[in-house]
């Protein structure tokens, strides 16, 4: 013989189907409501991580001007040189592009601006910039 307690524990003794399925049906919708946030961080790291190896890459150009020698001709021809293009980890090909601001200078020592500008190739879009004066010991 059941007592009314005893059919009251054994009634709630479990979840149903339809608990079950209503449970899923939320964290589903909580899913996907969270999943735009998500894609939209993936997307930004890795647009970071191209504009990271775009800065890297200017500030190693620069450091190449500086480490010439410390001549108007040894920087001329810095700037005549093709840059190699560099590919990132995306897979995406970086051109860098050097301008040193000539003419040179009439008297010695004296800076001169050098700017590295970095782009994606065949993208106009700048990723990067650095600008830097190069000490000049001599015209030649």
């Amino acid at each position: 013989m059941n007592t009314a307690s005893e059919r009251s524990e054994s009634a709630d003794a479990g979840f149903t189907l339809v608990e079950v399925m209503v449970a899923m049906l939320l964290l589903a919708v909580l899913a996907l409501a969270i999943l735009p946030t998500f894609v939209a961080q993936l997307r930004a790291t890795s647009v970071n991580t191209t504009i990271a190896t775009a800065s890297q890459l200017a500030g190693q150009q620069i450091d190449d001007a500086q480490s010439r020698a410390a001549t108007c001709a040894a920087l001329q021809a810095y700037q005549s040189e093709t840059v190699a293009p560099v590919v990132d980890a995306r897979g995406i090909a970086l051109q860098a592009t050097r301008t040193v601001s000539l003419p040179c200078p009439t008297t010695y020592p004296a800076t001169i601006s050098v700017t590295v500008t970095v782009a994606a190739s065949g993208s106009a879009t700048i990723l990067a910039s650095v600008t830097s004066l190069v000490l000049l010991r001599s015209a030649s």
